[in-house]
């Protein structure tokens, strides 16, 4: 279950509109719903606020919040190497 803090993470890290970028990478990792489709913007929003439990879903969030999160760590390493 996610908790609130990790929800305030999940916004800061992908922004207000979170559920397009989380549906892509599942998509992309071939995860879907128990009916076999996408999961849906809504659906989405309901996991992180952690009132439906989806332990896959939510690991790989985790996972794409962590790989997004180095992404801007590099580039801002590289931005201040740049302008020193």
């Amino acid at each position: 279950m996610i908790t609130e803090k990790q929800k305030e993470t999940i916004i800061e890290v992908l922004g207000k509109q979170f559920s397009r970028l989380i549906i892509q990478h599942l998509t992309k990792k071939k995860i879907f719903n128990a009916n076999g489709h996408e999961f849906s913007p809504a659906s989405i929003q309901k996991i992180v606020s952690g009132k439906q439990p989806n332990e896959t879903v939510e690991l790989e969030i985790a996972k794409l919040v962590a790989k997004i999160k180095n992404k801007k760590k590099k580039a801002q390493e590289t931005k201040n190497k740049l302008f020193k």
